[in-house]
């Protein structure tokens, strides 16, 4: 059966919410220099996978204005640069990992522009954007709602979100083997390697606490959006919600 989301917070992340931006936004600023290496280490790559099979469902091209939500260090918008299209927003609320996404797209041919701000208030215009995606960030959005309705605003009528996070499993095998890996290997080997073992402690933590896929597309159509489909990735290991103004 699924697991239930656990409520409370992470440890030394509690406080309101304004509190909790700064402290996730410190810890990503910490953990830029390796969050690369370690992403798709810790992932074997199959994280860029993902996001291409992700942006795929969007159909992204080069009529498309496309902003990349929690875009870290820019693979999404790297991505989207590669299908062509016209304009990348990147927003984050990371300095650091801002600095490296700008970066690794010095040379893409689409129009980028990099934005530190977070996703309850996008320092965008109404109606900009044609797609929008956030992959494996809204579980660090603090008011989610807000977030849902500003990403809705930006958006074209007719406009597309995509969700990607990692979501509770059916399969109970592959549940204890990745959550073996997940919550027990991970923290130690990102810890190591990144020198800041709360950073990988939250990670896992953050995703066991987190809200079901149904949970977030019943909080997408409060916002105005309405569900087109959803793809599962790895025995429902990452789910995928794609989602149109």
């Amino acid at each position: 059966m699924p697991s239930v989301a656990n409520t409370t917070e992470p440890k030394g992340f509690e406080g309101s919410p304004d509190e909790k931006r700064a402290t996730v936004r410190g810890m990503f600023n910490r953990i830029a220099p390796t969050y690369d290496l370690l992403n798709h280490l810790l992932s074997l790559g199959v994280d860029r996978s993902w996001r291409r099979k992700t942006i795929d469902l969007l159909k992204v091209d080069e009529k498309s204005i496309f902003l990349d939500l929690a875009c870290g260090t820019g693979d999404v918008s790297l991505e989207a640069a590669r299908r062509g299209a016209l304009a990348v927003f990147g927003v984050d609320p990371s300095k650091e990992m801002l600095l490296r996404a700008r970066a690794k797209l010095r040379y893409a041919l689409s129009r980028l522009y990099y934005l530190e701000a977070f996703g309850e208030e996008l320092p965008l215009k109404s109606t900009l954007c044609t797609h929008a995606m956030i992959a494996f960030g809204i579980r660090n959005v603090q008011e989610r709602p807000r977030a849902f309705a500003e990403i809705y605003r930006v958006l074209k009528p007719g406009g597309v979100l995509a969700v990607l996070e990692f979501t509770p499993m059916d399969q109970k095998v592959v549940s204890w083997a990745f959550n073996l890996y997940f919550q027990r290997l991970l923290p130690v080997i990102g810890g190591i390697i990144s020198r800041d073992r709360q950073a990988y402690d939250y990670l896992p933590e953050s995703v066991s606490r987190f809200v079901t896929s149904t949970d977030l597309r019943n909080e997408a159509e409060a916002a105005g959006f309405k569900h087109k489909a959803s793809k599962v990735f790895f025995f429902g290991v990452a789910t995928c919600i794609l989602l149109e103004k």
